[in-house]
């Protein structure tokens, strides 16, 4: 999981699961997933399966509503150290029974509960 710098994002002061987005015309969606979290984390992933989806609307920095949507996927850690990127403040790998002590993007919490991670 990593933070973002204090006040940053659209879930600020939270814990997010890393994420961004897909280069147009330039990757796939599992090639912007590998990139992302290799960019955010430092850690290659492998055996990745897609579990779902989710949205949310929030306003941007700039105060416009905004419609986000999360595709949502598990993968395995296949190398490298994790090392906090400079879009994120601190990064952690956290035990599933720790997850509920965190405070979590909104999109979070309802993932984490699908998969089981949290009490519903």
């Amino acid at each position: 999981m990593g933070k973002p710098p204090k006040g940053v994002g659209p879930y600020p002061d939270t814990w997010h699961i890393p994420g961004g987005g897909v280069e147009l015309g330039k990757e796939s969606l599992i090639e912007a997933l590998r990139r992302e979290v290799k960019e955010e984390t430092n850690i290659e992933i492998t055996d990745i399966i897609p579990i779902g989806f989710s949205e949310d609307r929030e306003p941007n920095k700039h105060g416009e509503m905004t419609h986000y949507i999360f595709l949502n996927f598990k993968a395995r850690y296949a190398s490298g150290n994790s090392t906090a990127a400079s879009d994120m403040s601190k990064l952690q790998w956290v035990p599933l029974h720790e997850l509920k002590n965190l405070s979590l993007t909104r999109p979070s919490v309802p993932l984490f509960k699908r998969l089981g991670y949290l009490q519903r």
